[in-house]
């Protein structure tokens, strides 16, 4: 869970010219704002590589590889930074990582010179190649597009001290060889 704008570097640098369907795909396990159902998408946050080889046996388009991408970067994020930074910090994390979250969100988004329009492409996807389920609607993922626009254009954050921009370099460029690496020998 480390934020859409980090989820798209991770996409961009296994595929820098996927197809957009990849990159909704890519953001689509995050549009549904109910803690219940987006916690089932995730596997309960709980997911292991066991579940997203589970996952991978079915993905037959672009977009159900960008949802296995998101589950991907999510499992490696949680793992590694995320577990490091709850066990620093006491009790009531979670508010103080949204706040990092956010602020290493947008750095990305504005200093990513393709993330607009990108961003714009994603709010004209066509949903041809959508795949809804009982947890994610096509109406949840126009709606995360929109909010997310919105919220990039009222938000530009300083870097993150705790998450900064060196550490998000180097942990999108490794879990995209990681994934790139991993696909291929499924």
């Amino acid at each position: 869970m480390p934020g859409g704008s980090i989820h798209l570097l991770v996409a961009k640098k296994v595929n820098s010219n996927a197809s957009i369907d990849f990159y909704m795909g890519n953001l689509a396990p995050d549009a549904n704002y109910d803690k219940e159902k987006k916690n089932k998408v995730h596997f309960g946050y709980t997911s292991d590589i066991t579940d997203l080889k589970n996952l991978a046996i079915e993905v037959n388009n672009d977009y159900l590889k960008g949802f296995l991408l998101h589950l991907f970067v999510d499992l490696k994020w949680n793992t590694t930074h995320l577990a490091d930074f709850i066990n620093k910090t006491s009790g009531r994390w979670y508010p103080l990582y949204d706040i990092e979250k956010k602020k290493m969100t947008s750095f990305a988004f504005h200093n990513s010179e393709w993330a607009y329009s990108l961003y714009e492409q994603l709010g004209k996807w066509n949903y041809a190649n959508f795949v809804e389920t009982e947890f994610i609607k096509k109406e949840n993922i126009a709606e995360y597009i929109a909010r997310n626009i919105k919220w990039f254009n009222e938000n530009n954050l300083e870097e993150s001290l705790v998450f900064p921009q060196a550490l998000i370099e180097k942990f999108t460029s490794d879990t995209a060889s990681d994934f790139i690496k991993w696909f291929s020998e499924l």
